[in-house]
């Protein structure tokens, strides 16, 4: 990697997620008006950005095991199963995001079970304003996208102590584990991913993984190498997109090859019968786009999951230093996009 995306201060952030995770689990110990396991319905999780990444993974981790539906949201309305039942987290990095803020209001106004993951902000006065259960965010992970393991092990480990999700620190603890053997591999200078980001600068880039935990994944590789490279990118789940876009790539036969490239997210814990579609995709593209695999290790599928996370949060700094960008100028996000927003009334309830 060139210098500016190596010692960039981002890079000391994604690569401390062992310790994030870590942090969080203790955070959250004893953490006072948590609803009983018999008072949970459903669980909703309101988040933009990481926050929608950590619920979208935490579903994942959870749907085979917890025994009521989650659903995870990013829009202004909370949907119309929520209500005295709903055990609802309402996650944000900054506490300002507007969509969030009004989801987690709407929310309370129908007696929700609500806990607040966030810095401070708006957000943090509400869970103040109804005596919310509150988990904060340490102001010294920012930007918010950096948040992501302590948002997923906060999550994680709430749900174990409620009684929905028995044996998550103990996944947490394999995850950090994890981490901690990838970190070093990606702190060398010579190492997988900074061979991989020369193949991928410039580009567009597809990154794909399988349903549930790969796709999650892919998710936050396509949003790292937007916000942090400044360049496309665009995820998609198997084994649905053997059924679509796999054909996508059919006008590069008898021309040359496309410029773009596209990233397989492999792990030990896919289902055979979608691995066999990942496969075939893979020999498919041959000859009509780069194609490149990252395998994920760790022995659970969270550990999975993350780590593949950290190899894409690293390559995306990887990449911004290959195309000559600051990593952290996110002006749209920070500037634009908050524009004429009115944030919700503060709760009294």
């Amino acid at each position: 990697m060139s210098a500016p995306g190596h010692s960039h201060p981002l890079l000391a952030l994604a690569t401390a997620v062992p310790e994030h995770m870590a942090l969080a689990a203790e955070a959250v110990r004893g953490l006072p008006g948590l609803p009983e396991l018999a008072e949970v319905q459903n669980i909703v999780v309101f988040g933009m950005g990481a926050g929608r990444t950590a619920g979208a993974l935490v579903r994942a981790l959870a749907g085979a095991v917890v025994p009521v539906p989650i659903l995870v949201e990013s829009s202004y309305r909370a949907p119309a199963c929520v209500g005295a039942r709903s055990l609802v987290f309402a996650i944000s990095g900054s506490g300002d995001t507007d969509e969030v803020n009004h989801a987690a209001a709407a929310a309370i106004a129908r007696g929700a079970r609500l806990v607040v993951v966030t810095v401070g902000g708006w957000l943090a006065a509400l869970a103040e304003d109804c005596n919310a259960p509150f988990v904060r965010i340490p102001a010294e992970i920012q930007p918010a996208r950096a948040a992501l393991g302590f948002i997923v092990a906060a999550q994680c480990a709430i749900l174990e102590d409620i009684g929905l999700l028995p044996g998550a620190r103990a996944w947490i603890e394999i995850a950090a584990a994890q981490l901690r053997r990838r970190r070093a591999e990606l702190l060398q200078a010579d190492n997988p991913v900074s061979r991989l980001a020369p193949l991928l600068a410039g580009r567009p880039v597809l990154i794909q993984g399988d349903d549930a935990f790969g796709a999650v994944a892919a998710e936050r590789w396509k949003a790292q190498l937007n916000q942090n490279a400044k360049q496309p990118a665009w995820f998609s789940e198997q084994p649905n997109a053997s059924h679509n876009e796999a054909v996508g790539w059919d006008c590069a036969i008898g021309r040359a090859p496309w410029t773009d490239a596209v990233v397989l997210l492999r792990h030990d814990f896919e289902d055979a019968r979608v691995s066999r579609r990942i496969d075939q995709l893979a020999d498919y593209l041959a000859g009509k786009t780069a194609v490149h695999t990252v395998r994920g290790a760790g022995g659970c599928p969270l550990a999975a999951a993350m780590d593949l996370m950290m190899i894409g949060d690293v390559a995306s700094l990887h990449v911004a230093g290959l195309n000559g960008v600051d990593p952290s100028a996110i002006a749209f996000i920070s500037e634009t996009l908050k524009d004429g927003l009115t944030p919700p009334g503060r709760w009294k309830g």
